[in-house]
């Protein structure tokens, strides 16, 4: 509170008091709602004029709509991260994977992408990030690590168009956070969208690289010279089984939970597995192929107990899984297949995409395959439309004959 002595200036919306021996100025600004600034000095004359000058910047400010306490587009993030982790740990408090919470999946590319807003413009007042300056960031971004002799550990040279669309879509989420919490007055959000200019499509595994893939898998878990790392590997094995033989991402799969697998027999007499998964197009039941319900009670077999909240792949001590990319690229390095003939490298979500290409060579409609995957039938036809074999195109048109 104020102590005495105390300076009333402009009808009293502006006063002056003093505390530890400095000045500090007090400016009203309507609806019970004060700004409090220390003015730095200990002459009363030097404060009279700073406490004027704050108290018109913040009363043009309040006509103008402008906020009153300006905050850093630096500080906004930690802001929002800090919401991100709350809402991330609410969720596992309520053994909760739905969409409506931060995933830990989320919240890693959350805390990765916010170190380049901060490099970018950690330093601007959030007010003033506007379409021009959302704009300026995607040419930034693409000359990131040009600079750098070697590069961090998974970065590339050159981020993909789907990279810089997901970041710009990052920077309007942290805006809007700010916005929703006064910090931007009533300027209008910015509305600049990059729009992908190229479609990258992860490369699919052909039939004989799958085959090289699971024999090398199968070997190095003959290898394995201790049970820590025969639990990894065979960890690795069934949960790469999983994602090809159901379409799932790899977001889906480290958060599917005992509870999200249901055993159902289909119309053909076949054991099988419903898998209820959450992911960033929100909540869908996936029907995989009939194998998975084996991969998937192997799996589980590996610990001695779990409960229905728990996660299908964790790790040996129980932990949830962070990333298996490190071991999944041992193993394509054992397989001898690390990059397709285009020179593009395979990664964990080739996995979906092999499930793609194989489900449209099968013949399977290309809605039910877009609807188990999670995606739209505009995206199967663009991403996977070349997919499909002549001789299988051929079939499906060739038909019947009519008349």
């Amino acid at each position: 509170m104020p102590t005495n002595p105390t300076h009333a200036l402009h009808d009293g919306l502006l006063q002056l008091f003093l505390r530890n021996g400095l000045w500090q100025a007090r400016v009203y600004l309507g609806h019970g709602r004060y700004l409090w600034r220390s003015l730095k000095t200990v002459d009363l004359e030097r404060a009279k004029q700073l406490g004027t000058q704050l108290f018109y910047e913040t009363q043009f400010k309040l006509k103008a709509g402008l906020p009153t306490h300006q905050r850093s587009l630096d500080s906004v993030i930690s802001e929002y991260v800090s919401w991100r982790e709350r809402d991330n740990a609410q969720g596992k408090a309520a053994h909760n994977s739905t969409s409506k919470f931060t995933s830990d999946h989320m919240l890693r590319q959350v805390q990765r992408v916010v170190k380049f807003w901060r490099a970018y413009a950690g330093n601007r007042a959030i007010e003033v990030v506007d379409d021009k300056l959302l704009a300026g960031y995607v040419k930034w971004r693409k000359s990131y690590y040009e600079h750098m002799v070697e590069l961090p550990r998974n970065a590339q040279l050159h981020p993909a168009d789907k990279t810089l669309q997901w970041e710009i879509m990052l920077g309007k989420a942290i805006i809007k956070f700010a916005h929703d919490a006064g910090y931007r007055g009533n300027k209008p959000l910015p509305t600049f969208t990059f729009v992908p200019k190229v479609k990258r499509v992860r490369p699919a595994f052909t039939i004989p690289e799958y085959r090289a893939l699971y024999r090398a898998m199968r070997a190095w878990i003959v290898e394995a010279d201790n049970p820590r790392s025969r639990y990894t590997r065979q960890l690795l094995r069934d949960y790469v089984l999983v994602l090809a033989n159901s379409g799932i991402r790899v977001g889906e799969a480290n958060n599917l939970r005992v509870s999200d697998v249901v055993p159902f027999v289909d119309a053909l007499d076949r054991h099988n597995v419903e898998l209820h998964v959450r992911g960033k197009t929100g909540a869908r039941v996936v029907i995989p192929r009939v194998a998975v319900a084996k991969y998937v009670s192997r799996v589980l077999a590996l610990r001695e107990s779990y409960s229905a909240h728990d996660r299908v792949f964790v790790m040996q001590d129980g932990g949830a899984i962070t990333t298996l990319i490190d071991q999944f690229n041992t193993v394509l390095a054992r397989a001898g297949c690390t990059h397709n003939s285009s020179g593009e490298k395979f990664t964990l979500y080739s996995l979906r995409h092999f499930y793609a290409v194989m489900s449209i060579r099968a013949g399977i409609d290309i809605y039910m395959i877009a609807r188990n995957m999670g995606t739209s039938v505009a995206m199967i036809e663009a991403y996977y439309g070349k997919a499909a074999t002549p001789a299988a195109r051929a079939a499906q048109l060739g038909g019947h004959t009519y008349g």
